[in-house]
């Protein structure tokens, strides 16, 4: 009976894994997608989405920064992204005299939009298969580290040859634990401007409250602008640059959406690991989320508390408060999603059958018998060291002073070199930036408290000998935060007066930053030494895995966890029974977010004439009629996209092709998607398209913006 049990449950977990499960790689959907999306009601063709030889939506797609998605929306290089993947770039813009995260900004044309120095869009010019010969002459080497010395080294000459033929720059990625590989051609811009960005009462509204959760009010946006030089190619910043005139735009579709509608979201998702065994996942629920849940929390304590303080601390810490409780949240929300769905027991149960289906053939049982105890042996093998990774970048490196020790180990590095004296200047610049960002008291507070964890999880448990403990010692980070070299820009200019090397050597190697610094950075490399052996050793065993579980589901898609490339990802606009006797509706409205304001609170604080907009129904082109019969503006809503981090900003796509929203969250609940996608419960939360030309219009003032788009009534 348990054995008829086990399958039934196995048979409903694979069964829930379908449609809208998935970051598919574009280039494939004619393959292997387009007939369920055709079904699902998507009206365009997938060469209307990827197309190398004509401009499709794909040329309309960009990688924002480093690690965020936007959309180009007009024939003059109009980027659409969220608030919170330009805030940082924005912060570096503000002052206490143009604070534009409280008060935003609206350049009044071209000329006024602001240059942007270190952001950068990425352009997919191209995605092609080079596995045969990333792969080639490997199949005889049995040693892992040879193996993957000569694979690196393919790599490096594959995009070479690339880069010089095509003179687009060149970038290979491995899917499915290194079974495939493909390389991409990538056209970047480093000339992109400032256009439009709403002040947090708008894009950041709900705070930390509302992240990751439902319902949701945030008009989390951002304008930017791409330019290139006179001949449509990428440039560094001039005067003399326009906009960029792109191979295809986004036309915009304000006609509404409705229950069950199709959706797509396009865009450059992080990170998945939806192929973890049982013994993957416990890892991850009893070691990691944990251990970064716990040191977060205390650090978002102290930091918050600053922040309250003084209007230089806030702007000091807003980008880096953002970011910390954004994972800090998604985790919490991942161990829950997790534990709810019995993650465990579900792998734990694909595995059974998957073994079975192994043992009753002797080929299989020759190449997959012992291979989930494998996986098993190295994961159980390796808990301290996980452990200690985490702690090291979750409570160590969270001293900011403590990272710029950094400086002190490469000017100990740099002495000898003929260039010395012009690296002295750069490490003073750094350290000038450094100072300008960080708010001394309230970085050793947070070190203080983390260490004391540390010391409590890691040296009293014999993770490292005890013996070191000193290093954390509160009489070390009082010396560390008052006398180091690092902890102010006089007394690193004393240091770099010092002509006698070897008095120069002596202080470095004397100074307890660097000291500090210098211990757990060898501690963290050779840690790493030990984790980078086993992530070869797993990846090759997973790699086996995936073969065995695609010979096992014959007529299953499979498709690659997420690395940071271009995919597809599809579903329907729903709303979602979040947990018990609790269920939304899947669209939420100016009406909603007015309700929760309350000028008392920073987070709900809602702008005066965004109120008064509100209060005189002045709501332009961009209005509905809600269920209780109101005159409103729609802000967010849900569908059941297969999203993740790198997914914020992207474009969400209707059936037609045209632009509806732009993704940026998901629901508290569904966060384990990363691991295990549940089509009940996963919903990605996304900012309809409306609630942005509302507010760039009304609020911003901003029509000559709306005058450049193409939309659709």
């Amino acid at each position: 009976m348990k054995s008829k049990l086990l399958f039934v449950l196995f048979f409903l977990y694979t069964f829930s894994i379908s449609a809208k499960e998935g970051m598919w790689l574009p280039f494939l959907l004619e393959k292997l997608n387009e007939k369920e999306m055709k079904a699902m009601g998507m009206k365009i063709s997938a060469r209307d989405i990827y197309d190398i030889n004509q401009g499709s939506l794909k040329d309309a797609v960009v990688l924002f920064g480093g690690g965020c998605t936007g959309e180009v929306i007009s024939d003059k290089g109009l980027v659409l992204t969220n608030h919170h993947c330009g805030y940082g770039t924005v912060q570096g813009l503000s002052s206490l005299e143009n604070n534009y995260l409280t008060n935003g900004f609206w350049a009044k044309n071209q000329q006024e939009e602001l240059p942007c120095p270190g952001l950068s869009v990425t352009f997919i010019v191209n995605i092609i298969d080079v596995t045969a010969d990333v792969l080639e002459g490997t199949s005889k080497i049995n040693n892992l580290d040879e193996r993957a010395k000569a694979i690196a080294k393919n790599i490096e000459a594959i995009e070479k040859e690339y880069q010089k033929n095509t003179g687009y720059t060149s970038q290979i990625k491995s899917f499915f634990y290194e079974n495939e590989y493909y390389l991409f051609l990538l056209e970047k811009f480093n000339d992109v401007r400032l256009v439009g960005f709403p002040p947090n009462g708008i894009g950041k509204f709900g705070g930390d409250t509302d992240n990751w959760a439902w319902p949701r009010h945030t008009g989390d946006f951002g304008l930017f602008r791409i330019y290139a030089n006179q001949s449509n190619k990428p440039a560094n910043y001039s005067k003399e640059n326009i906009p960029y005139i792109p191979k295809k735009s986004f036309k915009i579709n304000i006609k509404g959406l409705k229950e069950n509608d199709f959706t797509m979201v396009y865009g450059f998702p992080g990170r998945t690991n939806e192929y973890l065994t049982s013994d993957g996942v416990a890892e991850t629920m009893s070691i990691l989320d944990p251990a970064r849940i716990k040191l977060r929390e205390a650090r978002l304590n102290i930091m918050e508390e600053s922040m309250k303080s003084s209007e230089a601390i806030f702007i000091q810490y807003a980008s880096k408060q953002a970011g910390i409780a954004n994972y800090y949240k998604k985790w919490k929300g991942e161990l829950f999603g997790l534990e709810v769905n019995n993650a465990i027991e579900k792998k734990k149960i694909e595995e059974k059958q998957f073994q079975q289906w192994v043992l009753s053939d002797n080929q299989r049982k020759e190449k997959y018998q012992h291979l989930l105890s494998d996986i098993s042996t190295i994961y159980k093998q390796q808990q301290n060291q996980i452990l200690l990774n985490e702690y090291i970048n979750e409570s160590i490196w969270a001293s900011e002073l403590l990272r710029k020790g950094s400086i002190l180990s490469r000017m100990l590095t740099a002495v000898d070199t003929v260039k010395h004296q012009d690296s002295l200047k750069k490490y003073l610049n750094e350290l000038q930036f450094f100072q300008k960002s960080v708010h001394l008291e309230t970085d050793y507070k947070i070190a203080k408290r983390l260490f004391e964890y540390f010391n409590q999880d890691i040296f009293n448990q014999s993770i490292l000998d005890k013996n070191d403990s000193h290093y954390i010692s509160d009489v070390n980070l009082q010396s560390i935060y008052k006398t180091s070299f690092v902890s102010s820009t006089e007394k690193l200019e004393k240091l770099i007066q010092v002509q006698n090397k070897s008095d120069f050597k002596t202080l470095i190697l004397q100074d307890n930053a660097y000291q500090t610094f210098h211990f757990f950075d060898s501690v963290q490399k050779a840690n790493l030494v030990i984790l980078k052996q086993n992530t070869i050793r797993l990846n090759t065993l997973y790699a086996t895995y995936i073969n065995g579980l695609k010979e096992f589901h014959v007529n299953k898609k499979f498709y690659p966890d997420a690395n940071s490339t271009l995919r597809v990802t599809y579903g329907k606009v729903e709303g979602v029974a979040a947990s018990d006797g609790i269920k939304y509706t899947y669209y939420t409205t100016l009406d909603g977010a007015v309700r929760k304001a309350n000028p008392q609170t920073e987070e709900f604080n809602m702008p005066a004439k965004l109120m008064n907009l509100y209060q005189q129904k002045d709501y332009g082109n961009y209005s509905i009629i809600d269920e209780r019969g109101n005159k409103t503006v729609p802000i967010a809503f849900l569908a059941s996209n297969h999203t993740t981090g790198g997914n914020s900003g992207s474009p969400v796509i209707n059936a037609n092709g045209e632009l509806i929203g732009t993704n940026f969250d998901r629901i508290w609940e569904g966060t384990m998607s990363d691991i295990l996608f549940d089509p009940t419960l996963c919903r990605n939360i996304s900012l309809d398209i409306r609630y942005t030309l509302f507010i760039i219009e009304k609020f911003g003032g901003a029509k000559w913006i709306i005058d450049e788009l193409k939309i659709v009534k």
